[in-house]
């Protein structure tokens, strides 16, 4: 999944959370989820994260490869022990948007790995779409659409703190 459609997915998906949930709508929480949701392809120099890691995400890929480590529910629950930390409303997005990019990418055709370091088995939805399609362009539209609507329909507004 490109990192447009990874935001945009992420953002829809948080936004909706906060319409069922205790998940507030606010800046931090929402800024949390748009960076959360492109930290995973931090395992890919070419990635938007991976090119602005001063080397990092090459030292990544060499040692897990891509869709890897940081593609795992292990990783995962790692990462948000940060939320656990400090529990914020940043961190709480941090953890939801990097959630939802591991959600996203399952339903790739590459799948992921989600028991990571236990198994590098790739899994994958039964519904599929590939990356770079028109089937992903239009997961995009349909995210944008549905966040647009589900913020117009609850009447959701920023709040700062």
């Amino acid at each position: 999944m490109n990192y447009s459609t990874h935001v945009a997915t992420s953002l829809a998906a948080g936004t909706y959370l906060t319409t069922v949930t205790n998940v507030p709508f606010s800046v931090a929480c929402l800024g949390g989820i748009v960076i959360g949701s492109l930290l995973p392809d931090i395992d890919e120099p070419n990635s938007f994260v991976g090119r602005r890691t001063f080397g990092l995400s090459k030292l990544i890929k060499k040692m897990f490869g891509h869709r890897g480590l940081t593609h795992s529910l292990l990783f995962w629950l790692l990462f948000s022990l940060l939320y656990y930390k400090f529990q914020n409303d940043f961190t709480l997005g941090l953890s939801l948007g990097y959630v939802f990019h591991i959600i996203g990418d399952f339903f790739s055709r590459q799948g992921v790995p989600l028991f990571f370091p236990f198994t590098k088995k790739k899994f994958r939805a039964p519904l599929t779409y590939k990356t770079g399609t028109v089937q992903e362009r239009a997961l995009l539209v349909v995210a944008l659409v549905a966040f647009v609507y589900i913020v117009y329909r609850y009447k959701l507004f920023v709040t700062v703190f």
